[in-house]
């Protein structure tokens, strides 16, 4: 879920007319005089500096912000908290999300909606509500961002005064969250009746926006012909708007789209203008990490080694800068790995190796949770469009009713032959409802089953994909190097002897990491020898390491138990001591197994740090879900008990249990 950044701008309504946002500097210059002018109204006058420090924010940067802060302060002592101060506040809040400060603009957005609701400013609580959808937006929580946008249309449309061009950026912004959720073609639906709206109103900066968000769409799906076609337009609607972070971001994309096709050379003359900054613009820190990373993945295929490596450096002195973005230096470290490899310097070669395929195991981690956050608003948006359908199938059907029953008292001489027609098709309907009540239910439970294999089907076939990728990525690379090193007929006999003992070594790791994924698919002692020894297998491998210690009690269960039953007690053992290792910092875990009374008990103590329960028992991530429906296929009871700021956490899992003879 490697996703293309988006072009995540605001917009306000202004009053005057959006043409003249071409002529920025002009305009900038007399909005400026319009507040000096003193005996012109404070209304006007902050009108005037409130549609000059927005345009500001995507053009001037930091001396944006000093601005807007400079004028909120001139405006409390001299309007007061009135409305126009809340708006130009407004400003401030959107400067810090487009410079991804998005919990300092979270609490402005806040404030403003809830003032707004106050005074009854339904134009600023409309945008207050739009402005926090894309918070939202920029921060990956789409199921809050789409009920924000959802609102603020809503307010839009209700409004009868209301023009498509008062909420045009409402249904942009119904793109964008498309656009994420990788809805690509309900995304396009959005953008380009947006861009149709904006066209109308010869809106530069909002058609720059919507080319550039329909370059990304078609990008994602593909078409790339088309992708180039918007992304040239929107470059050119953003110089001709004077909007200078719109026309950096898109020469990156498409820079990096021509470097993907192979068109180094364009593709590098578009990074280049990315990263000038002789027309007054700087680019971020997480842009400038984007650019010359790209740059030097672009010189190293070309074959210009030092080029590509005075990028990479500028890359690294970024990362030593903001920590912040080391999930986004995947390109870089991979680039330099390769650099260091051609340079000869297989220490260097193999350390930045070594960071790639950590970072790219903690990104995939991570995208993989932000994977099931996006599937699950799908999933609500899907129930949301039926429940609509369902409404609207009643409301018809409640209109059919009273036509009838209108007919049914025009005609009082078929009123008694009607009444009986009536109660018999009711009858007979409330059966068939309640028949495909049972069947839905029979349906969902069914499905829920289902879904729940699947995903863990899924789970493990990504994490199984991973390891191999990840596992014999480095292997099968350092392997290469060093048989071509072995092929080359410059290189010392004593330099070789070094190169085949370090491939016998590459060669004794790879046979761990096949034991290693063989293991965690089905250890092959679970088949053989059963659940009991398999555990203790599993002990081993844990004690092992000296960290952490394993231990296992077993009552009077048997050596072997059913199939099934093995298998899904030993996968719950097996997911409950991974999540303890990962997050309990325990010291001793003991797995006890017990049997009385036709009822066997699995318990997993540790000594390690409590938590709150809840997080779990609402949780939607596999991993408890496939402890949760393992213990159902048991017919089994699953507790847990923990408490935060506590030592110990225990799982119990009780269910029934025959001894059979053998």
């Amino acid at each position: 879920m490697n996703r293309i950044r988006l072009f995540s701008i605001f917009f306000l309504q202004f009053l005057v007319s959006s043409t003249l946002l071409g002529r920025q500097q002009s305009r900038s210059d007399s909005l400026e005089q319009v507040f000096q002018n003193q005996d012109l109204s404070d209304s006007i006058r902050y009108r005037a500096i409130q549609q000059q420090t927005f345009s500001m924010i995507f053009s001037e940067g930091e001396k944006a912000k000093e601005k807007i802060q400079q004028v909120l302060k001139s405006a409390e002592k001299e309007v007061g908290r009135s409305r126009i101060y809340y708006e130009i506040l407004q400003n401030l809040g959107i400067y810090y999300d487009v410079n991804q400060q998005t919990d300092s603009s979270l609490i402005i957005f806040s404030e403003i909606l809830k003032e707004s609701k106050k005074q009854g400013w339904k134009a600023l609580e409309q945008r207050s509500f739009n402005n926090l959808g894309m918070n939202r937006l920029n921060s990956s929580d789409y199921k809050a961002a789409i009920a924000y946008f959802s609102e603020a249309l809503t307010l839009a449309q209700k409004d009868p005064n209301s023009r498509p061009g008062d909420y045009v950026n409402y249904i942009s912004n119904m793109g964008l969250a498309n656009q994420e959720l990788d809805l690509i073609d309900q995304a396009i639906k959005y953008h380009l009746e947006a861009l149709g709206i904006r066209e109308d109103l010869k809106n530069l900066d909002g058609m720059a926006i919507s080319c550039a968000n329909l370059g990304v769409c078609y990008k994602i799906l593909g078409q790339l012909e088309e992708a180039i076609k918007y992304y040239n337009r929107a470059i050119s609607y953003a110089k001709e708007a004077g909007n200078k972070v719109l026309f950096h971001r898109i020469h990156d994309n498409l820079g990096s789209l021509y470097v993907e096709q192979g068109n180094f050379e364009k593709g590098l003359i578009l990074l280049e203008v990315a990263l000038d900054s002789s027309d007054g613009f700087t680019p971020d820190p997480k842009m400038e990490l984007s650019i010359v990373s790209n740059m030097a993945a672009s010189y190293l295929m070309m074959g210009q080694v030092d080029k590509a490596e005075g990028f990479a450096e500028r890359g690294i002195e970024l990362l030593k800068e903001h920590r912040e973005l080391i999930n986004y230096s995947l390109t870089l470290k991979n680039t330099l790995a390769k650099i260091h490899f051609r340079k000869g310097d297989f220490e260097k070669g193999n350390a930045y190796l070594e960071e790639y395929e950590e970072l790219n195991k903690k990104v995939f981690s991570q995208e993989n949770a932000a994977l099931l956050t996006d599937l699950q608003v799908k999933y609500d948006l899907e129930k949301k469009e039926n429940q609509i359908a369902l409404q609207t199938a009643e409301l018809q059907e409640k209109n059919a009713t009273l036509q009838r029953n209108y007919f049914a008292f025009a005609a009082l001489g078929l009123l008694i032959l009607l009444i009986g027609v009536a109660f018999f098709f009711y009858q007979n309907r409330s059966k068939r409802k309640q028949e495909l009540l049972v069947k839905d239910r029979e349906l969902k439970v069914k499905e829920a089953y289902i879904q729940a294999s699947l995903e863990s089907q899924e789970q493990e076939r990504r994490r199984m994909a991973q390891d191999l990728h990840d596992g014999f990525g480095q292997y099968i690379s350092a392997l290469r190097l060093y048989v071509s090193q072995l092929k080359s007929n410059s290189a010392k006999e004593e330099f070789k002897t070094e190169l085949v003992s370090r491939t016998d070594e590459v060669l004794d790791e790879m046979s761990k990491e096949i034991s290693n994924v063989v293991y965690d698919l089905m250890p092959a002692t679970l088949i053989r020898q059963g659940f009991l020894s398999a555990l203790e297998d599993l002990a081993h491998r844990i004690n092992a390491s000296q960290k952490v210690y394993l231990h296992i009690e077993a009552g009077n269960l048997p050596d072997r138990l059913d199939e099934l039953l093995e298998i899904n007690l030993f996968r719950i053992c097996q997911e409950w001591v991974n999540n303890v290792l990962k997050y309990a910092n325990a010291k001793n875990i003991s797995v006890n197994l017990s049997h009385n009374h036709q009822v066997a008990r699995l318990q997993i103590l540790d000594d390690g740090q409590g938590f709150d329960s809840g997080i779990f028992l609402t949780s939607k991530r596999n991993g408890w879900k496939n402890i949760s429906t393992r213990a159902e296929l048991l017919q089994g009871k699953l507790e847990l008990f923990t408490q935060p700021q506590q030592q110990g956490t225990e799982l119990l899992v009780t269910f029934p249990y025959v001894r059979r003879a053998n």
